[in-house]
């Protein structure tokens, strides 16, 4: 999905950082330093999240992907999504 050009165009995220991010930006340093001092905490901080996602989704594997766990989520999803489905349909507006 990230080779995809333009794909993060809609996204809100990125709007509000565009122009949030140079606005913050320390005035008396070079633009580039400034946005790399704004931007770098981000981005540590985010892969730090996904690197203890993804550990702690890896040491939950095996549970995960029992026949018992797997027909819990299903059945958890489904009641979800038809909760949602009839919240929608009867919601006036």
């Amino acid at each position: 999905m990230a080779d995809r050009p333009g794909h993060n165009v809609l996204n809100p995220k990125i709007i509000v950082h565009t122009g949030l991010l140079p606005a913050l930006a320390p005035p008396r340093l070079p633009a580039a330093w400034s946005l790399t001092l704004l931007v770098l905490p981000h981005a540590v901080l985010s892969r730090a999240w996904l690197g203890t996602y993804v550990f702690l989704l890896s040491r939950a594997r095996r549970v995960l992907e029992t026949p018992r766990t797997r027909r819990a989520l299903g059945l958890i999803t489904g009641v979800a999504l038809i909760g949602l489905g009839l919240a929608l349909a009867t919601a006036s507006g």
